[in-house]
């Protein structure tokens, strides 16, 4: 399949980005991903993980009505936008912004969308599709490389206590 540059975005549906990527289900955070790159570089950290890939890249996608559950990393995870509706991320635990934060990863920047961000390490993040098409799909980096066994999800009850005045987005990605 053939994607044209200048639109695809317009003219692929979900369904579609799915079966040209081979997308897989996943099932702890929801949407749909695949790994599209491991480096073949290792590196040893100190903090209770001895080696780990360099680096790893992944496709991901939601669905209007798939979020990503809450959960948090051990080092930083870049997201970059490509196509498809914007992705509300929920940011809980940053330093600079003590109430929570709510970015929006896309192309519009005139509507205060970016097209890629960094999370921090530790950050609890979430995130959703919003507005049209009723997908989104991001790319995500990660150094050290992402294993299955760093996902960690956040006490529910803490959150709900730390953050009130945002107990729905905290439930509903929950």
């Amino acid at each position: 399949m053939t994607i044209p540059a200048d639109s695809c975005h317009r003219l692929m549906s979900s369904e579609d980005w799915i079966s040209y990527l081979g997308l897989q289900p996943l099932d702890r955070e929801g949407g749909w991903f695949r790994e599209t790159w491991r480096s073949s570089e290792s590196i040893h950290q100190t903090k209770g993980i001895t080696i780990r890939r360099a680096a790893t890249a992944i496709y991901y996608l939601l669905n209007r009505g798939q979020h990503s559950r809450l959960h948090y990393l051990p080092g930083p995870e870049i997201y970059c936008h490509h196509a498809g509706a914007p992705m509300s991320l929920l940011l809980l635990g940053e330093p600079d912004y003590p109430k929570g934060r709510e970015v929006l990863l896309g192309r519009n920047i005139d509507k205060g969308e970016v097209p890629q961000l960094v999370v921090h390490g530790g950050v609890i993040q979430a995130g959703c599709p919003v507005g049209d098409p009723e997908w989104c799909l991001v790319s995500t980096l990660m150094s050290p490389g992402f294993e299955f066994e760093d996902y960690k999800e956040p006490d529910i009850e803490s959150l709900l206590s730390k953050y009130p005045h945002l107990r729905s987005r905290i439930l509903r990605h929950s």
